[in-house]
């Protein structure tokens, strides 16, 4: 059986681990409550990219509904343009044509930028 001096010497040199040991676990949990708040931060930004995600996917789906009441407007006027005959087109109906084409170009343009401008988070 070991005597006291030695059993106090072991303490001694068990007391410098421990204290080793209790200053690498308080670095343990501050470094873990830090990954926690980072985690947490993260699944805060992941929701609000969902959200965003998901007011660009309706935004996407208005302009593609523009879109096609855009193409079936300018359909239905070729197509009345084209019944009427070439002999009935006036030039005042040429400048009106024409004047659609800038506008619904400009309109396609104007959503289409702001499809990047204000849908990218």
């Amino acid at each position: 059986m070991p005597d006291q001096d030695e059993v106090i010497q072991q303490l001694q040199s068990l007391s410098a681990e421990f204290a080793r040991l209790s200053a690498a676990n308080v670095a343990d949990e501050t470094r873990l409550k830090l990954l926690e708040e980072t985690q947490k931060r993260h699944d805060d930004e992941i929701r609000e990219i969902k959200i965003s995600t998901g007011a660009m996917k309706e935004h996407y789906m208005q302009i593609l509904g523009r879109f096609d009441s855009l193409e079936t407007k300018l359909f239905t006027l070729l197509q009345q343009s084209q019944t009427d005959g070439a002999k009935e087109r006036t030039a005042n109906q040429r400048a009106w044509i024409s004047l659609i084409k800038y506008v619904l170009s400009g309109t396609i343009i104007a959503l289409i930028t702001y499809v990047f401008t204000k849908g990218g988070v």
